[in-house]
């Protein structure tokens, strides 16, 4: 080929796009009959096999054709993130579309949808259609209900509208069209008007094959006779062998573009077409791509798919899960489905998988075979080496024993350093094996011990990815004992301390990392019933069964104030939210209400008939609620006068305990017969019930917000509701005995429940999922609770100790973020001080990068920024907006910014040259351009061939600058323009960003189907690629040494690469939510990241930081016998290293008896 770019026109298994139309064939009238359809109606629904080419049908076929014919504007959305509200995601995208900036603040879904409506339809008369693709997505079993009713409401409004030109498109596969009628059953408008389109047949596949080959570059002529065997092998199987047979679509494009690309390469038909060897090729590629999954995706097709006879076997998706690596699953399932080697089905609720074709099955068979028979060989050679082996060490063992005493003295001292090197070894590798197997076991406190006892693990394999894990998982802090059967456990309202009440009448305060000694309050003759702080954390109080409740200093110092009365024992005490005042409930019948330091009377709140179960002061001090064995429960007032409002009903049966909702407007009441009853406070109209518990429940209390209520049970369940009775609840029901207590997060997002079983658990809220098992303690557990700042949850135990747990991960990475605003992309000042991030409102935000202090804002009036860099010297940022302009702005905020315009559509991204005299930008107009940043003088563009440039970035040295496009390709430009730039290209999927590396020789990018390669800079040479991410891979970046290369990920983390591709990656995940970016710091021992939520996190990624974090991150120390066990200590160095730890953090070492 003289010049002429290749160009295969056989797009392979994935759907036809927009610039593609004109090779979209055979569909033709489809595309004209579905057009019309649209447009006579409001709402239709285009459904068919998987396969049969829906979403090609309307991004090649349909939608440029109702763009061209009728002007209309598109608003589609083809994928449906996992980690966002499907109505949401609508909505975004189309504010996006119209580019009506940010979702305002505080509007619902619902309304922000009829407010785009409505604003695009101000802005342009042209009509409006609405595509959503592969909404099956949205009814696999893992999604919430409730978010897809929503979305379907809002689509049936829209659908009723009477607007002019507004048209809806919802595409699905039809095996999954009943379960979306059973879901839309009352919004038949959805789905009244189908359109199904079938897969091509036999006859119609040769014709377009044939045309299709002739518009590639260079064209090819293929017989027709040919091409209809090359058909009737990809039939759908079961068809009979005629042109009217179904064809298979996905391998027809598969074989056509493999056999293309073969007679391109080799410029003349060769050999009888066969297509199972293409496929067969095809396959072996696939699972390659798969990169170290390679040998679990192979084992998952040859162990569970295919039948000894060679015929395809039926998986369910469940099973498949459960046969693949942890972690694995969702890469290795997607994947193989997105190449058509598997094809899934709906079932019963859940998917099954199947090959997707006989072929497939055989050459599945031919690798289990030739598997098992390499298996068989190398066995018999290494038995016959071994055998080989006997016989020449028998040969030689003569000649050697007369030289074995000469060399004896020499190889003891040799070997005695062998052994000790080795023995050091095996010992490092069993403690990583050990903490691992602690980490399975869900006992990372055992596995942050053992880490931090390896030495130089800088040279220990998989060290710092281990430790990150340990770190970012659920452990146990403390465990606090005390000299009795806990009842209640508390934190302090700073987080700092805890308190707990014991059945021998003591009360500990313990540092809530497990430091120091604890704080023993003595004066109490029988077991206490509750213990809790005061607001302040200055003060605890106890009541106890010895009729007396007791004000104590924390500290222990000075005697405790005694509040005496009661006839009969103490059932609970707390203090008022002002911490002025304290009330107790007793089995004597009455509440007391006392001045919290002793003086004066107390206020006696009598009339229930029954001894008190509880007693709890409202949210404003000024009323209390008293539940009672009498069947009722009481609303005071706190001072005493007035008659109480009495809250009773028939069917109630002893309730257990009463709380205020936070407004203070509303009581839930947890009663013996099973039914939780959320009433007025005022007494006023008939209450909630709360019915679906079978046996009495333990405890009732609302969420933060007042909305919902959880309540525990004796059944086993907790259950969280509606507070306004309405909608089904959500069930959590994995513990084996009757719950003692559920409470919720400070954020609401968390249920924390304690059961008799010795567990606790931490449930998702709206039930999406468990978080944490938290297991240890030796008896039931009477509590668990929420610490203020929601991180980290304290357990009372039956078995004389509390545990403090981390919930959330690591002692916390520093979060950048104002008033929840979610962030979309971050990056650090030169220097390591800064960070400047942008928000989904358009704002660029200049923070310290320790989190200190506030944001210095960036923004102009109407400007919507998308993202920012530091210059070098770290005194200016340049931003983007999507109204094509660039700005330079003083990193301090002071000034007018520099602005820098010229582009004709939005800016995709800019970036500042090494001496920060230069600013270069990307645009979706096709160019890139070089500015002065001063704005002087006309900018140097770089011109792509009409696709978008994603992104532009300096060298190091400032004379060249890389740029990637959605054509796939990367380019290194002279920055002064002149010239041609060098081609980096490796396939056709669009780019998403590039840097070069520090010494400006290699070049990182990013495509969108998540690939990673490092370049040489001028084109030579194959990429390195680094694969591994389970999800798309959203950016790149050098480390300041160019040895490392850190990546952010869709699914959820971010890894750090050797540059050269050797050794395995350092993963960093925190709670597994998308990631937008990742960056070192300019040090390189620190990564920020942002998630698709818009939080920031800055991670240690040396060893040395790491090191001093999982020291700090447990107060744990490892046990004399745990460390003779592991770290093969002798009993007295166990003992020196155990009793050390102790003191470090301030406690005194538990002495064995025996020892």
């Amino acid at each position: 080929m003289t010049g002429e770019e290749r160009v295969n026109p056989f797009p392979g298994p994935r759907p036809y796009r927009a610039r593609e139309r004109e090779r979209f064939l055979g569909r033709e009238e489809a595309t004209l009959l579905l057009a019309n359809r649209i447009l006579a109606h409001a709402c239709v629904m285009l459904f068919g096999p998987s396969g049969s080419g829906k979403s090609s049908l309307m991004q090649a076929g349909v939608v440029p054709m109702l763009e061209k014919r009728h002007g209309i504007r598109t608003v589609s959305v083809d994928a449906w993130l996992t980690g966002e509200a499907p109505h949401e995601r609508l909505v975004r995208t189309m504010y996006t579309r119209f580019a009506l900036g940010e979702v305002p603040e505080g509007m619902g879904m619902s309304e922000a949808l009829d407010e785009a409506i409505r604003l695009a339809e101000r802005y342009s008369e042209q009509p409006i259609l609405i595509y959503l693709d592969q909404l099956e997505q949205l009814l696999l079993p893992h999604r919430a209900p409730g978010a897809v009713g929503e979305l379907l409401e809002s689509l049936e409004v829209l659908a009723r509208k009477p607007i002019q030109g507004l048209h809806l498109v919802l595409v699905l596969r039809e095996d999954y069209l009943g379960r979306f009628r059973d879901r839309a059953r009352e919004r038949r408008v959805l789905w009244d008007q189908g359109f199904r389109l079938g897969p091509l047949t036999v006859g119609e596949a040769v014709e377009v094959a044939c045309q299709l080959a002739g518009m590639g570059v260079p064209a090819q002529q293929w017989d027709e006779k040919e091409s209809r065997k090359l058909m009737l092998q990809v039939r759908a199987s079961g068809q009979a062998e005629t042109d009217e047979a179904e064809v298979e679509a996905a391998f027809a494009q598969i074989v056509c573009r493999a056999l293309w690309e073969e007679r391109a390469e080799k410029g003349a038909v060769v050999g009888e077409v066969d297509a199972e060897p293409i496929l067969h090729r095809y396959l072996d590629a696939t699972l390659d791509g798969l990169g170290p999954l390679n040998a679990d995706a192979r084992m998952l097709l040859e162990e569970h798919l295919v039948a000894s006879d060679g015929t395809r076997r039926l998986l369910m998706e469940q099973e498949a899960r459960d046969a693949l690596p942890r972690g694995a699953a969702d890469k290795i399932l997607t994947s193989l489905e997105k190449a058509a080697v598997l094809r899934a089905e709906e079932h019963r609720g859940s998917r099954y998988f199947e090959l997707g074709h006989d072929w497939l099955a055989r050459k599945v068979l031919e690798l289990r075979q030739e598997r098992l028979t390499a298996e068989q060989e190398r066995l018999k050679r290494e038995e016959e080496e071994r055998r080989q082996q006997r016989e020449r060490a028998s040969r030689r063992r003569l000649k050697r024993i007369a030289a074995v005493s000469l060399a004896v003295a020499l190889l003891m001292g040799g070997l005695l350093l062998w052994t000790l090197r080795a023995r050091r070894q095996a010992v490092v590798q069993a403690v990583m094996a050990t903490a691992q197997r602690q980490m399975a076991r869900e006992q990372p406190d055992v596995s942050l011990g053992l880490l931090s006892e390896v030495r130089h693990p800088e040279k220990v394999r998989g060290w710092v990815e281990l430790s990150h894990r340990s770190l970012a998982s659920t452990r146990l802090v403390a465990e606090l004992p005390a000299s009795g059967r806990i009842s209640a456990a508390a934190f302090s309202p700073d987080g700092t301390l805890v308190v707990m009440a014991s059945d021998d009448g003591t009360a500990w305060v313990w540092r809530a990392d497990g430091t120091g000694e604890p704080v023993v309050l003595l004066g109490h003759t029988e077991p206490l019933r509750s213990a809790a702080f005061s607001p302040d954390g200055e003060r605890v109080v106890t009541a106890s069964r010895d009729g007396t409740a007791r004000v104590w200093r924390v500290d222990g110092t000075g005697e405790p104030v005694v509040l005496r009365g009661h006839a009969k024992p103490l059932t609970a005490a707390t203090f008022s939210p002002d911490g002025k005042w304290v009330v107790t409930a007793s089995r004597d019948g009455t509440a007391r209400v006392w001045r919290a330091d002793g003086t004066g009377w107390p206020g006696v709140l009598s009339g229930h008939e029954e001894e008190l179960s509880s007693a709890t002061f409202s949210p404003d001090g000024k009323w209390v609620v008293t539940t009672s064995l009498d069947g009722t429960a009481r609303v005071w007032r706190a001072d005493g006068t007035g008659e109480p409002v009495v809250l009773r009903e028939n069917m109630m049966r002893m309730p257990e305990s009463a709380a205020f909702s936070p407004d203070g407007k509303w009581v839930v009441t947890a009663s013996r017969d099973g039914t939780a009853r959320v009433w007025r406070a005022d007494g006023k109209g008939e209450p909630v019930l709360l019915i679906g518990h079978k046996e009495p429940l333990t405890s009732a209390a609302f969420s933060p917000d007042g909305e919902r209520v959880v309540t525990a049970s004796r059944d086993g369940t907790a259950r969280v509701w509606r507070a306004d009775g309405k909608g089904e609840p959500v069930v959590v029901e994995r513990h084996t005995k009757p719950l003692t207590s559920a409470a919720f997060s400070p954020d609401g997002q968390w249920v924390v429940t304690a059961s008799e079983d010795g567990t606790a658990r931490v449930w998702r809220a709206d039930g999406n999922g468990l978080l944490a098992v938290l297991r240890g303690h030796k008896n039931p557990l009477t509590t668990a609770s929420f610490s203020p700042g929601g991180g980290r949850v304290v357990t009372a135990s039956k078995d004389g100790t509390v545990r403090v747990w981390h919930v959330a991960g690591t002692r916390g990475p520093v979060v950048l973020q104002e008033d929840k605003k979610p962030l979309t992309s971050a990056a650090f000042s030169p220097d390591g001080k800064w960070a400047v991030t942008v928000s989904r409102d358009g704002t660029a935000r200049v923070w310290r990068a320790d989190g200190t202090g506030e944001p210095v804002p960036l923004q102009e009036d109407g400007e919507r920024v998308t993202s920012a860099a530091f210059s070098p010297d770290g005194k200016r940022v340049v931003t983007v907006s999507r109204d094509g302009t660039a700005r330079v702005w003083r990193a301090d905020g002071t000034g007018e910014p520099v602005v820098l315009k010229g582009h004709t559509e939005p800016l995709t991204s800019a970036a500042s040259s090494p001496e920060g005299e230069r600013v270069v930008t990307a645009s979706e107009d096709g160019t890139a351009r070089v500015w002065r940043a001063d704005g002087m003088g006309a900018p140097v563009p770089l011109r792509e061939d009409g696709e978008w440039v994603t992104s532009a970035a300096f060298s190091p040295d400032g004379k060249r600058v890389v740029t990637v496009s959605q054509d796939g390709t990367a380019r290194v430009w002279r920055a002064d323009g002149t010239g041609a730039p060098v081609v980096l290209r490796e396939d056709e999927e669009p780019l998403t960003s590039a840097a070069f590396s520090p010494d400006g020789k290699r070049v990182v990018t990013v495509s969108q189907d998540g690939t990673v390669r490092v370049w040489r800079a001028d084109g030579t040479g194959a990429p390195v690629v680094l694969k591994g991410h389970a999800g798309s891979v959203t950016s790149a970046t050098f480390s300041p040494d160019g040895k490392w290369v850190v990546t952010a990920s869709l699914d959820g983390t971010a890894r750090v690469w050797r540059a050269d591709g050797t050794g395995e990656p350092v993963v960093l995940r925190e709670d597994e939510k998308p990631l937008t970016t990742a960056a070192f710091s300019p040090k390189g021992d620190r990564v920020v990241t942002v998630s698709i939520e818009g939080v920031a996190r800055i991670w240690p990624v040396s060893v040395e930081a790491i090191r001093e974090l999982l020291g700090e991150s447990s107060t744990l120390c490892l046990s004399p016998d745990q460390r003779r066990t592991y770290l093969e200590e002798s009993k007295r160095e166990a003992w020196k290293r155990y009793e050390a730890c102790e003191r470090f953090f301030g406690r005194t070492p538990r002495r064995a008896t025996s020892s």
